[in-house]
């Protein structure tokens, strides 16, 4: 994605002036597209950048922008008037993309407004009378810190609990994020955001049962092909499983599309999806480089490069695959990665009878009721009660296996919810689950080995997508009776039978386990004496019994003890930087003093 650099301040502020002469030589090989006295933009390679209007009142738009009509282009864009929030509803109407756009003002006046979904990071803080925007705070962090800059401990434990709100906020006080959606504004040193777009906008209960799969199809290869347009050189990671097999589909289906496939395989069953892989490689036509996963060894050296930025690298997929993913891929010329990260919630895998809530389901049919009492391996009285809306009996929380594998983090306020899901009580049930898995989704924005050599791209996060799989009923996603069964049935014609009549998918728990289980000494100097222990994130007695070769192959704790791991790692990078900014800033004292 486009890395990016935006400062704002008033003229003639000599502080603020001052950091902006240290800030530029930072990047001296980026392209310019505003240097003035209160305003400076800069942009990383040859990034799509549009600049609109006058150059006293110029808006830029910067990164990935598509238009919903291929035929218009971006002209329409010239055609809107001086008021910001009016350029940013013709932005959300008619493109999508990853983008940022922005207009800077007189006396350090800044708006800026991100893409809905967020493809593009951006971040924002401010010192010394200088507002800075950036897709990644390093190295700029190093020269223009906010001066209360430290890690937020609170934050720290309520992601660890529930990641899904990180794409939303940072783990660091005095750096925050730029809302997706939203025209956030810059006056007198003060920010403040107003929402634009919102997922519950697009819910229409009169309209949500009418979803059909040739929309459904025509959309996805609308978005895939417009990012496969956009780099020449691409690898797709192909699991085996139907979201990844639909990317393949929908880009390879005209131009050149998708080049390259890989598959990691392991050595158990169920971690072995080549037969599927091969089936979709052979169908599309794209080329699949195999590689076998052995049982791994986690160390100090395996996390050490690893990309850390404001926000913990949560998303990373393994810590035991990604590096060798990233090899093969820029060894094949590639320079981006495709993913079908985000299918599950926006085809809707998810068995729940709440599904029986949508105004679509038929609740009259005792077929229906049966169907979606199979799937979700529920009774049809439960099913019945939410066609009818009535009350759901409590249920005690079990000691299930799962329950007992949960993380001794201690947390004394639970995450907030998400603000890019917004208002959901108006929605059916099984719409606001899935407007909550999407949400969660974001969280793959991030840094990650891959992102750090490779643009990553998650096509099927893309905004016509969500905005219509949110339009979408859950019972006409699933028809009530099997996971992403509308998807199914739009890329039958396209894919092997092999995936589309699948009724699995492959399972990593045992070999995560094995990895863990041969990881344990390293987990146990790492995690008990660091930093999340100290600082009061996890309770050591309670974490240290799980530290064991029993435990970890008995209980697929594996997501969180990951998240745990880059977890401590960014934390144990953090403390380092704030002590060094800290001490470059106690340096000049010392020196006058």
């Amino acid at each position: 994605m486009t890395p990016y650099l935006i400062l704002s301040w008033k003229e003639g502020d000599a502080r603020a002036e001052a950091l902006v002469r240290h800030l530029r030589p930072l990047c001296s090989n980026w392209r310019r597209l505003i240097d003035r006295p209160g305003r400076f933009i800069a942009i990383g390679g040859d990034s799509f950048a549009k600049t609109i209007g006058p150059e006293e009142a110029s808006t830029f738009i910067i990164g990935n922008l598509f238009a919903r009509r291929p035929d218009s282009g971006n002209s329409g864009l010239s055609e809107v008037g001086t008021a910001f929030p009016d350029l940013c509803d013709r932005l959300i109407r008619d493109h999508w993309g990853a983008y940022l756009a922005v207009r800077l003002g007189r006396d350090g006046e800044m708006s800026l407004f991100r893409d809905p979904i967020g493809m593009l990071d951006g971040l924002i803080w401010q010192e010394e009378g200088l507002s800075i925007a950036a897709s990644n705070v390093m190295p700029w962090l190093e020269i223009c810190a906010p001066s209360g800059l430290a890690i937020d401990w609170r934050r720290t434990a309520q992601l660890l609990v529930d990641s899904a709100t990180l794409a939303e906020a940072t783990a660091l006080t005095g750096v925050g994020t730029i809302p997706a959606g939203s025209v956030l504004d810059i006056r007198r040193g003060k920010m403040a955001a107003r929402r634009l777009w919102q997922p519950s906008i697009f819910y229409d209960r009169k309209q949500a049962g009418k979803a059909d799969a040739a929309q459904l199809r025509e959309t996805v290869q609308r978005c895939v092909q417009a990012w496969t347009g956009t780099y020449a050189q691409t690898m797709l990671e192909i699991s085996g499983g139907l979201d990844s097999a639909v990317v393949a589909a929908a880009g390879t289906n005209g131009g050149a599309g998708i080049r390259w496939g890989i598959n990691f395989f392991t050595g158990q069953l169920s971690g072995d999806e080549r037969r599927f892989a091969r089936d979709i490689s052979a169908q599309t036509g794209i080329k699949l480089d195999e590689v076998f996963m052995p049982v791994g060894r986690l160390g100090q050296e395996d996390l050490e490069g690893l990309p850390v930025d404001a926000r913990p690298g949560l998303s990373s997929a393994s810590l035991f695959h990604e590096r060798a993913l990233t090899k093969i891929a820029l060894d094949r010329g590639a320079t981006a990665l495709f993913t079908g990260h985000g299918g599950d919630a926006l085809f809707f895998q998810h068995p729940t009878p709440l599904i029986a809530g949508d105004p679509s389901f038929p609740r009259f049919d005792i077929q229906a009721h049966a169907a979606l009492a199979k799937w979700s391996r529920e009774s049809v009285w439960t099913v019945a009660r939410h066609a009818f809306h009535f009350p759901i009996p409590h249920r005690t929380a079990g000691l299930a296996d799962e329950a007992l594998a949960g993380l001794p983090i201690h947390v004394d306020t639970p995450a907030p919810a998400s603000q890019w899901a917004g208002e959901l009580n108006s929605l059916p049930p099984a719409k606001r689950v899935q407007i909550t898995a999407i949400a969660t989704d974001r969280s793959v924005i991030g840094p990650s080995w891959r992102s750090r050599s490779l643009t990553v791209i998650h096509p099927l996060l893309s905004q016509p997508l969500v905005e219509w799989t949110i339009a979408a009923d859950a019972y006409r996603l699933t028809l009530g009776r099997r996971d992403r069964a509308l998807a199914r049935q739009a890329f039958a014609g396209r894919l092997p039978a092999s995936v589309v009549e699948r009724m699995g998918k492959g399972v990593l728990a045992q070999y995560f386990g094995r990895c863990l289980c041969a990881s344990v000494p390293f987990l146990r100097a790492f995690l008990l004496d660091g930093l999340l222990v100290r600082n009061g994130v996890l309770d050591g007695k309670r974490l240290e019994p799980m530290l064991d070769e029993d435990f970890l192959m008995r209980f697929d704790c594996y997501a969180k003890l990951r998240s745990v791991i880059l977890m401590e790692h960014w934390a144990r990078v953090w403390q380092g930087r704030v002590e060094a900014i800290r001490a470059g800033r106690k340096a000049p004292l010392a020196a006058g003093s």
